[in-house]
């Protein structure tokens, strides 16, 4: 069948790249198909030809809109993250005052409740292994009130006495304003003027509020003057330091640098 110019036999289907005709046609009438070249390698059969698959495109369908919310029930939740030492969220009930200076109190509480005092705690030093912050706090023990340390991430509290560090439940939390005191290093039991006092031994010697580093702790401590050391609990002991800090009161800017600081 002849076809007039410019037209010719319409062109083969196209399947795809890769497509070739299940059956060849015939060259000559030979009954010989196309020659398969293999160069002189041996030519692996070829795989099945690929179906044709159809791929819908996307389809656009309506979608009708709900009511708006009621205001007056919420579907939403409101998540409330109480800064802090704690979890527990903050207590607004008036805390006890059982001394006072003016410049510092000490409130009456107990290790596993004093976390309320959060914000209002003097912090003495940080725990070494995990960096957690220690409280300046004191107890009574055997006739001596006895300044201490206490852990308010584990609710552990502990003085020392008597070479033992002593864990205690009942204790007074040292709160102060953060501008209204201050460390300053001591040595040999000596204390600048205006030393806190943490407590006091059965015989009626001043025992004041000091801290001392061990071991990657900063960890407060009492020091006891006729014992010319520092004294803080670290691992269930009682270690005393000759070089330390000692909680002070800032005083009048009257006083000289060197009356202000000058060891007792």
């Amino acid at each position: 069948m002849s076809y007039p110019p410019p037209h010719g036999p319409p062109p083969p289907p196209y399947y795809g790249a890769g497509w070739r005709p299940p059956h060849p046609p015939n060259l000559s009438g030979t009954g010989s198909s196309y020659p398969q070249p293999d160069f002189g390698q041996v030519t692996q059969p070829q795989p099945p030809y690929p179906y044709p698959y159809y791929i819908p495109g996307a389809v656009m369908m309506p979608f009708p809109m709900g009511p708006p919310p009621d205001p007056s029930n919420p579907t939403y939740i409101t998540n409330i993250i109480y800064q802090g030492e704690t979890s527990n969220p903050p207590t607004t009930e008036q805390v006890q005052i059982s001394e006072t200076s003016g410049d510092y109190d000490w409130i009456p509480t107990t290790s596993t409740t004093a976390s309320n005092l959060t914000g209002k705690a003097v912090i003495g030093g940080h725990e070494g292994w995990d960096g957690s912050p220690l409280w300046v706090i004191r107890a009574w023990h055997n006739g001596d009130l006895i300044p201490g340390k206490l852990s308010v991430r584990h609710n552990a509290a502990s003085i020392m006495y008597n070479g033992k560090e002593i864990p205690v439940q009942k204790i007074d939390v040292l709160c102060a304003k953060p501008d209204s005191l201050r460390w300053i290093p001591a040595s040999n039991g000596n204390v600048p003027p205006g030393a806190i006092s943490g407590g006091q031994t059965s015989s009626g010697e001043t025992l004041y509020v000091g801290r001392a580093r061990h071991q990657l702790s900063v960890t407060p401590g009492k020091i006891h003057p006729s014992h010319s050391s520092c004294y803080i609990g670290f691992g269930g002991a009682e270690i005393a330091h000759k070089m330390y800090d000692v909680l002070c009161r800032v005083l009048s800017d009257s006083l000289t640098p060197r009356e202000r600081y000058a060891p007792m």
